[in-house]
């Protein structure tokens, strides 16, 4: 076989693996990936690169132009492994120990009010999602998703 020939047959194989619409949210991903990553030791006017792919994605979804199904495996993943993520924060802490000394009692105290912060944040943000979905309940008592909408 030519090499002409499995190049196409490659070609087949790949295109029957993935519809256009995944490729298209592949490459929307990446996009967006990218911008992040681009950025994320730049600061720009707004804030840092991360923040401002986070915020092209809250637009995405909020206009609908990105479902939130599309990247719900995604986040699933993300949540599900998130104490991952604190390792290379925690290892940075111990490196810098020497510098922590003097200072333990008001590091421990910043911890805990932010951590008192982020819980009542939290919280609060539950119950306001929580009353904004259940105004949206139809008369048939069950609560409609926004996917299930557009």
């Amino acid at each position: 076989m030519s090499f002409r020939n499995q190049t196409r047959r490659w070609n087949r194989q790949m295109l029957s693996w993935i519809s256009p619409k995944q490729l298209a949210l592949l490459l929307l991903g990446t996009a967006i990936l990218s911008f992040g990553m681009h950025n994320i030791h730049r600061r720009v006017v707004i804030t840092e690169g991360v923040v401002l792919g986070m915020v092209l994605l809250l637009v995405l979804l909020g206009t609908g132009l990105l479902k939130a199904r599309h990247v719900g495996d995604a986040c699933d993943c993300l949540l599900d492994n998130m104490s991952l993520f604190f390792i290379p924060a925690g290892v940075a802490i111990m490196g810098c120990v020497s510098l922590l000394e003097g200072n333990a009692l008001k590091f421990a105290l910043v911890c805990v009010i932010t951590t008192v912060i982020v819980f009542l944040a939290t919280s609060y943000t539950v119950m306001l999602v929580s009353r904004l979905t259940a105004k949206r309940v139809d008369a048939t008592g069950v609560a409609r998703v926004a996917d299930e909408e557009a």
